[in-house]
């Protein structure tokens, strides 16, 4: 029976805030009731998107249709409904050789919403995205028919809906492809740039490996402007027992205090950041490579009560290393300075896959504690990545302009559908 409550809800960011009543359903058939039940509705996940994503008046939770329905161990299938995690895949998959084409850097995300956002990994340049892997999916649609989806059945939907946002319906299962691994441990390379032109430098030299992810210190200056480090993998190919590896995590008990990141402190972490980098070849295992963050359970809290803003835009590649040094130059001048920053190197885009985020070039990933004046900053860096040829993602936004996603929500044709992210971008048209 569906369950049903209401209550506060925030995603990652814990910006912005609402309230929102929540129902349950744990079968096909009670998510169809709820669909039908209300003029407006939004499916959610694990809520690990970091914006107002997945968030409205009424919210379908997919966390109870978390069923496995079928793992093809011989060909690498998993058949699984929406509200199954990727974490909770790992125990099945990794014993019989098997772990994600692609995979973003937390693995407690759902199934959905990995389609609704269509993720991306470290790997984008050699694998692209979730959807290059997707082999069909079952949709729920706002007069409560279900529609198979996949490249031959339904294409036209099954592109709409791979970074739709939920704006197209609810995804009740889906199967998806796997890649096959002999080891649990990845070979790590880890340059250290002194300065950003290095940064990039790294990227090309490196391009023969199929992993790679840097870290940007956006408040150094002079001849250490734009110092980072990247870290370079490829899987171990000599065979070793095939358990996942599981680590200890550490909790953020409480939300800190405003005023704990600052100037100060961010420079703090930063010197340790690029002083503790180990360069050269490592043997690290899967969980440290592909998942650092889930080590520290409820790491949104070091940012406060005030929440945090993730700006995460792409360049096309010929763009990109001047647009980057125009990026960190804007924050420089700026009071908002960022704790986290990821950079990444993306391939081409497929032609069909319409709504993903990645393009030919590099992204940056920068979160930024919320304060008063960081919507300002946003602005600059809107007009900044717009003038670029540049967008940002989508499933990480809570404030940019409208156009910014280079989407078109009243494109969708199923007003049913609607989140606080929808309705802002329509508002802001």
């Amino acid at each position: 029976m569906t369950c049903t409550e209401t209550s506060a809800l925030a995603n990652w960011g814990n910006y912005p805030k609402t309230r929102a009543t929540l129902s349950y359903p744990e079968t096909p058939g009670e998510a169809r009731q709820a669909v039908l039940q209300h003029a407006r509705i939004i499916a959610r996940g694990n809520g690990k998107c970091y914006g107002d994503a997945a968030l409205g008046a009424t919210v379908l939770s997919t966390l109870r249709l978390n069923r496995l329905l079928n793992w093809d161990a011989a060909n690498g299938i998993v058949h699984a409904e929406a509200g199954v995690l990727l974490a909770d895949l790992l125990d099945r998959i990794v014993p019989d050789g098997w772990f994600f084409e692609v995979t973003p850097g937390i693995k407690n995300i759902t199934v959905g919403g990995a389609i609704a956002s269509d993720v991306h990994g470290k790997n984008h340049p050699a694998k692209g995205c979730f959807s290059q892997h997707l082999l069909d999916f079952d949709l729920l649609r706002a007069d409560g028919e279900t529609v198979a989806c996949s490249r031959t059945e339904n294409p036209g939907l099954f592109w709409q809906t791979c970074g739709g946002m939920g704006w197209t319906g609810v995804i009740l299962s889906a199967r998806f492809r796997l890649m096959r691994i002999s080891s649990v441990y990845m070979r790590q390379t880890a340059v250290r740039a002194p300065r950003l032109d290095a940064l990039f430098e790294a990227f090309d030299a490196h391009r023969h490996l199929p992993y790679a992810a840097g870290w940007v210190d956006c408040l150094s200056a002079g001849d250490a402007f734009g110092r980072g480090v990247v870290y370079f993998a490829e899987h171990d190919t000599t065979p070793s027992p095939l358990q996942y590896p599981h680590k200890d995590t550490r909790n953020v008990p409480f939300y800190a205090p405003a005023a704990l990141l600052n100037a100060l402190t961010i420079r703090a972490h930063n010197h340790m950041l690029f002083s503790a980098a180990k360069t050269g070849e490592q043997r690290v295992d899967l969980d440290r490579y592909f998942y650092p963050l889930d080590r520290i359970r409820n790491w949104n809290r070091l940012y406060g009560r005030r929440g945090f803003i993730q700006y995460q835009f792409c360049l096309p590649e010929a763009a990109s290393p001047d647009g980057i040094r125009k990026v960190l130059e804007t924050i420089r001048k700026s009071r908002d300075l960022p704790f986290l920053s990821v950079l990444k190197r993306h391939g081409e885009r497929p032609v069909e896959a319409i709504h993903s985020f990645p393009e030919r070039g590099y992204s940056l990933a920068l979160d930024f504690p919320r304060t008063k004046t960081v919507f300002g900053l946003v602005n600059q860096l809107d007009e900044l990545v717009w003038q670029l040829g540049g967008k940002i993602y989508l499933t990480k936004d809570a404030c940019s302009a409208a156009r910014m996603g280079r989407v078109d929500p009243a494109a969708f044709g199923e007003p049913k559908f609607h989140s606080l992210l929808k309705e802002r971008l329509l508002q802001d048209k």
